[in-house]
């Protein structure tokens, strides 16, 4: 841990009297990073995690969010990541703290570095996915970005155990833009490809089914 401070420290860290603000680091690789920890890698993701956190707090100030170099925040978030694969901690600063910028570009880099999070173990982000995909609509504004953030939670295996509104992500955010034709074509090819072997998804699809069709038809009275 000693040497993990002594990384730190070489690469430019804070001090608390600093009087002008100091861009972030690059972060070591977090194999470095691993064999610093002396096998407490978790403890030392968290130790990194908050240090990062604190870098907007500088002379006694918070910094505005646009001044960080995103690009080399994600790149921290990342090492982070493969230092403590177990750990939600960094996309929930990506999603809660981190998207809190007035550029969209770079919140389009945290949304990414969320579904990638996702993409390598749903179960673990599936929260920070949701979020995302709300960040996608309506930060971003980009709805196709968040449709499909949307789908991948919706089209998770059964086995990825998150409530059911989750699931329901893509049809609601259809359901919000009165697509119900769209999302009417969608389950249907779902249920008809065969690839759906739980009976309580099916089942799930054909409610969502006949909801739409409902919807469908009375927007056409």
């Amino acid at each position: 841990m000693i040497l993990g401070v002594q990384i730190w420290t070489a690469q430019g860290a804070l001090s608390a009297g600093a009087l002008a603000y100091k861009a972030l680091p690059n972060p070591t690789a977090a194999s470095t990073y691993r064999v610093a920890s002396m096998g407490s890698d978790r403890l030392l993701s968290y130790w990194l995690a908050i240090r990062l956190q604190l870098h907007d707090n500088q002379s006694g100030k918070h910094m505005r969010y646009e001044q960080l170099d995103y690009p080399k925040l994600t790149h921290w978030l990342n090492q982070i990541t493969a230092l403590n694969p177990h750990s939600e901690y960094p996309t929930m600063l990506a999603s809660r703290v981190y998207s809190q910028t007035s550029d969209k570009q770079n919140m389009r880099l945290m949304v990414d570095f969320i579904q990638a999070s996702f993409t390598r173990d749903p179960q673990l982000h599936w929260r920070r996915m949701t979020e995302a995909t709300i960040l996608a609509k309506h930060k971003l504004g980009d709805l196709s970005l968040a449709l499909l953030l949307a789908e991948q939670l919706t089209t998770q295996p059964l086995d990825v155990v998150m409530p059911q509104w989750a699931r329901d992500m893509q049809f609601i955010l259809l359901g919000e833009l009165n697509e119900f034709e769209t999302g009417i074509a969608i389950i249907v090819a779902m249920l008809e490809s065969g690839s759906l072997k739980n009976a309580d998804e099916r089942r799930f699809l054909r409610v969502k089914l006949l909801e739409f069709q409902q919807k469908l038809l009375e927007s056409q009275q």
